[in-house]
């Protein structure tokens, strides 16, 4: 196959996988949307919706985005949010004075999870706590019937073994028929596992850029480079989510590292080889 070729192969996959992205964000997102797209009133107040202040917590996102846990689902998945510690917080802004009825937390289930409301952003009232379960993983507790108002609200966790996971938050001015809002299941792979992967994938992929590169290669080949350095950082960033690793996770992170530190001292010694064997034209 030509260059003009390969490239063009590439391109269309890259295309490809691109569509197929899109196709599945929108899957998973439709569930919790009007037919315009935008989230309807049944999807309470949140819905899409970035905390102005957050500590301890990581990927805010994912509390308001419509996508859940699974009940009995490991807490720690690509689908929740982490609070780190009893002290961890987000607080969202309702944009005015706004009564609260109804509220829905899918959370790590041995856990107590607590909604506050305030006037000024400062001083906040409880509201309602979600009580812990019988049953551990991700489980959904809501509400309805509250009395309360305010224009900025607060969720904290606390109780249990102090470690919080959280896969959705919503909450309602005025409890629609359906409560808690229709929301998009998915199974969440748990984050020791994950890294493990990540961490065999950059091993294989690090370790085939280093065997595989030639000087003379054509650039969209040497680009190929941004595959295993993308999958690394991922891969950096879920362990410092988790640090320290644990064993599970330690293991094939040492194994990883150690496959691509045997690739680039047989690239070394392959190309002293080379060279040793090229005669010397002094």
């Amino acid at each position: 196959m030509s260059g003009a070729g390969t490239i063009g192969v590439a391109a269309a996959a890259a295309g490809a996988v691109a569509v197929a992205a899109t196709l599945t964000a929108a899957g998973c997102t439709g569930v919790a949307t009007s037919l315009g797209g935008r989230p309807g009133p049944e999807a309470g107040l949140l819905r899409g919706k970035s905390p102005v202040r957050s500590h301890g917590v990581t990927h805010v996102d994912r509390l308001t985005d419509g996508i859940t846990s699974a009940p009995d689902d490991p807490p720690r998945t690509e689908l929740s949010s982490v609070f780190v510690s009893a002290d961890a917080f987000v607080v969202y802004d309702l944009g005015a004075d706004t009564p609260v009825g109804c509220a829905a937390v899918i959370a790590d289930g041995d856990d107590r999870y607590t909604i506050a409301l305030s006037h000024d952003g400062v001083s906040f009232t409880p509201l309602w706590s979600a009580p812990a379960t019988p049953d551990r993983g991700m489980q959904p507790r809501a509400v309805h019937d509250l009395q309360g108002a305010g224009r900025w609200l607060r969720l904290t966790a606390s109780g249990g073994d102090g470690s919080y996971a959280v896969s959705e938050l919503a909450v309602a001015a005025r409890c629609p028929p359906r409560w808690p809002p229709a929301l998009a299941l998915q199974h969440g792979t748990p984050i020791e596992r994950s890294a493990r992967l990540k961490a065999w994938a950059f091993a294989a992929l690090a370790a085939a850029f280093i065997l595989g590169y030639r000087r003379r290669a054509p650039d969209f080949v040497k680009l190929l480079v941004a595959v295993p350095v993308g999958v690394g950082i991922a891969l950096m960033v879920q362990l410092a989510e988790m640090w320290p690793p644990p064993p599970s996770v330690a293991g094939p992170l040492a194994a990883a590292i150690a496959i691509v530190g045997a690739a680039i001292a047989v690239r070394v010694v392959v190309q002293r080889l080379i060279r040793a064997r090229k005669p010397d034209h002094r």
